[in-house]
């Protein structure tokens, strides 16, 4: 019985080993993938969403053999459709959705199952005031409650603490999204694929889109109410657009964005003391350059815009002024637009989706870039089937490389059906119909292109006053150095 209960030791301890290091590659093949949607989101040119859907950078990407397992990642985000069983291979821009920081009760209340006590509540949230708004729900609401709590009043560090405003629950924000049964946090899950109901409000909603005042090369934009602001030198611009802006500035007339300038008029007198009418000279052909070179503003940061070229109908029509039908026909509109077409927001109006007028509106709300995106990675070996999921969030504004957001979401499952193209051979976690589906547009991953499982973290992801840390562990791990490293006091923990 002694040797028996020895040997039976021993073996337990040699299986423990065996997981531990699993989960150590698995882990280490998922970093891979953060450092490859690092570098595809870091490196995209202006208009382009090659970050989007890219099964070739981020699909079953092989990163490394051991001898017995070959180590995978993919990199995923939830599909166009409403299915969370749905997904492609790319990234979410942040810049897609609405900002529930910067936004009123009646954008949110045009989104789907948004009551208009649900925003008013929200609102309240947000505000720094003790007066509830109507139908709203301020400090004194959450004080009666059999848990009671201090609500933010300020902006949402993240999108879970929707959770704590009156009206938002789990099955409303994130959808009926089940945790398998067979999870655990001794080993990591080797089963199927679960699967997943409807997605909810989160994937409309964000806390993490800004973007910055400089122009696409890094260059201070030219401040527009600010006469001491030297005219950029260019050819762009016509004599009788700088000629405008000059007399904007001597009549000490101030623009709230460099888009009024389109179709503007301004009566002048000369010097007879005779008004005239003087116009801007910025039409379809000058407005780009307008948009590109002048801002009205000093501040660096600008929150909460939105990418006309990625964000769904459902979000544009959160917009004021724009309903359902207006929100379809912009993103039938960029459909048929090339990438460099789509580098600036000119485009709505320069292919007549919008008039003067409407556009001089929405321009200041709007945006035609993304720097903060989210998405999911598996890492996973093979034939063993050993995996780990994390969720990041990652930002990329002016060429800087951060993660800002990382969890440990294995205990999840497995989001869906994982298989090794490389050598032609069926695994235990895919069936035949499955396979013969998948084969025909698949290509086996190649070896020379797979990203190294090494990351090294941007210093500056410590310091970022934007980084929100939220490392969920789903399983008994120990995670290594990097992690570790985490650890430190520097790091802004959310």
């Amino acid at each position: 019985m002694l040797v028996i209960s020895l040997l039976f030791r021993f073996q337990a301890e040699d299986t423990a080993a065996s997981a531990s290091l699993g989960s150590e590659q698995a882990w280490a093949a998922a970093m891979s993938g953060v450092e490859e949607a690092l570098r595809v989101a870091a490196t995209a040119a202006s208009g382009a969403t090659d970050w989007q859907d890219n099964p070739g950078a981020f699909r079953e990407r092989l990163v490394f053999e051991d001898g017995g397992e070959n180590w995978y990642f993919s990199v995923f985000s939830p599909g166009g459709g409403d299915a969370l069983n749905e997904v492609r291979h790319g990234l979410t821009d942040e810049a897609s959705k609405l900002n529930v920081n910067y936004s009123s009760s009646a954008n949110l209340e045009k989104l789907p199952r948004v009551s208009p006590t649900m925003a008013a509540a929200l609102i309240d949230f947000l505000d720094a005031d003790d007066i509830p708004e109507s139908e709203g729900a301020e400090q004194e609401y959450y004080s009666a409650l059999a848990r009671p709590y201090t609500i933010r009043n300020g902006p949402l560090a993240s999108l879970d603490e929707l959770l704590l405003v009156r009206g938002f629950t789990a099955e409303i924000l994130h959808g009926a999204a089940a945790i398998p049964a067979n999870a655990t946090n001794a080993e990591p899950p080797t089963a199927t694929a679960n699967a997943r109901p409807a997605r909810g409000l989160s994937q409309f909603l964000t806390v993490a889109s800004y973007d910055l005042n400089p122009d696409g090369d890094g260059w201070d934009r030219t401040n527009l109410n600010d006469p001491a602001a030297p005219l950029p030198a260019t050819e762009l611009l016509p004599p009788a657009v700088t000629n405008f802006i000059f007399a904007l500035q001597t009549n000490g007339v101030t623009l709230s964005h460099p888009a009024d300038l389109l179709e503007a008029t301004l009566p002048v007198k000369d010097a007879k003391g005779v008004e005239t009418e003087l116009t801007s000279g910025v039409g379809k052909a000058e407005l780009a350059a307008v948009l590109e070179l002048f801002t009205a503003t000093d501040d660096y940061f600008t929150d909460g815009l939105i990418n006309v070229n990625t964000a769904s109908a459902t979000v544009l029509a959160t917009l004021p002024g724009v309903d359902e039908a207006l929100a379809e026909t912009i993103v039938s509109a960029r459909g048929a637009l090339g990438p460099d077409r789509k580098t600036t927001i000119a485009w709505l109006y320069q292919e007549g989706v919008l008039n003067a007028a409407k556009f001089k509106a929405l321009a200041p709300l709007l945006t035609a870039r993304s720097a903060q995106f989210t998405f999911q990675v598996i890492g996973y070996g093979l034939p063993s089937g050993r995996f780990r999921v994390l969720e990041a969030g990652i930002d990329v504004t002016g060429g800087e490389r951060r993660v800002t957001y990382l969890r440990d979401v294995t205990r999840r499952g497995l989001p869906f059906t994982i298989a090794s193209e490389g050598d032609g051979q069926m695994t235990k976690h895919e069936s035949p119909n499955t396979k013969a589906q998948r084969s025909s547009k698949l290509q086996a991953p190649n070896p020379k292109e797979a990203p190294s499982a090494k990351l090294q973290m941007p210093r500056r992801a410590s310091i970022h006053p934007r980084a929100n840390w939220d490392l969920e562990l789903g399983t008994s791990l120990e995670l290594g150095a990097w992690v570790l490293e985490l650890s430190s006091p520097e790091v802004n923990r959310g």
